[in-house]
């Protein structure tokens, strides 16, 4: 305990009663100037604090901003994937039709390698 402060450590020390009352009276009202300057300024602290830390939840690193900005490029990344899969799908479908059909050869052959059967003619027009 801080000497002087409360009137009962006071007056057990100095032997009377009224004089460590008086004693605590006047600590109490010199203090009460410092308690008010004390809480203000432990206000502005707390203030200070709090933004800061609102500061960095919103702003900083792993913060609001940062989190929203990886969900939308999650979501990007779930439509990418998506649109890939259902390729990839046909591409599965094509391969498997390719190893199970000679039509499908037949017809890839024709389309793309400009290929005909022996038996046909090929006329080629311009426009």
């Amino acid at each position: 305990m801080i000497p002087g402060l409360l009137g009962v450590e006071a007056s057990r020390r100095e032997g009377g009663a009224r004089k460590g009352i008086r004693r605590s009276r006047a600590y109490a009202r010199l203090l009460s100037g410092q308690s008010a300057l004390f809480r203000r300024s432990l206000t502005v602290v707390m203030i200070a604090l709090l933004a800061l830390l609102q500061y960095r939840l919103w702003l900083g690193d792993g913060g609001m901003h940062e989190i929203w900005r990886l969900s939308y490029k999650i979501e990007q990344q779930r439509r990418e994937n998506a649109t890939l899969r259902e390729r990839n799908e046909a591409l599965d479908a094509e391969v498997v039709d390719l190893k199970q059909g000679a039509a499908a050869i037949e017809e890839r052959a024709r389309s793309e390698l400009g290929m005909i059967r022996r038996d046909e003619t090929f006329y080629q027009t311009f426009q």
